[in-house]
């Protein structure tokens, strides 16, 4: 006879402990992987460098982004940012408007053609993800709806 306790039992049913978070964040993480694989071939037809990529989506914002707002959230300098603007530019996927609160700044704006790239991409994700969700059957669709459901009110009430 083992020293180990059994597992406690609930309305005659075994119940075993809840996964703890690390568990829960190695599964979320092999998930997400999974799910980036899934669609990388359109990810990988992008001809912008990741520094580009990720100034684009700051570009996205209704106000565009400032050259320092790029800047910061990259982690490079202003020179770094005009390279990687100019690039963007010369793509077609921004432009440069003067900001409005201050004529001597300007503001990295996208393009049609930069919004188009960028719903591209979340299509190819959308897509992906609907693939994935089509093989769940109806019970777990379900189970996941109301998980998803309940992580979204923590997370809306802790920001």
């Amino acid at each position: 006879m083992s020293g180990a306790a059994a597992p406690p039992v609930t309305d005659g049913v075994l119940s075993t402990p809840p996964p703890s978070s690390d568990e829960l964040l190695r599964l979320a993480q092999a998930v997400a992987r999974n799910i980036h694989s899934a669609d990388l071939p359109s990810w990988c037809a992008v001809d912008l460098t990741m520094p580009q990529l990720k100034a684009l989506f700051l570009a996205r914002s209704d106000t565009g982004a400032s050259h320092g707002d790029i800047a910061r959230a990259l982690g490079v300098t202003l020179s770094t940012v005009t390279g990687i603007v100019d690039r963007l530019v010369e793509h077609g996927l921004v432009e440069r408007r003067a900001d409005p609160t201050d004529r001597r700044l300007s503001r990295v704006v996208a393009t049609q053609a930069g919004n188009d790239l960028i719903d591209r991409l979340w299509a190819s994700r959308h897509e992906s993800l609907a693939r994935i969700l089509e093989r769940l059957s109806p019970a777990d669709r379900a189970a996941l709806h109301r998980a998803l459901l309940h992580v979204a009110g923590v997370i809306g009430a802790a920001a």
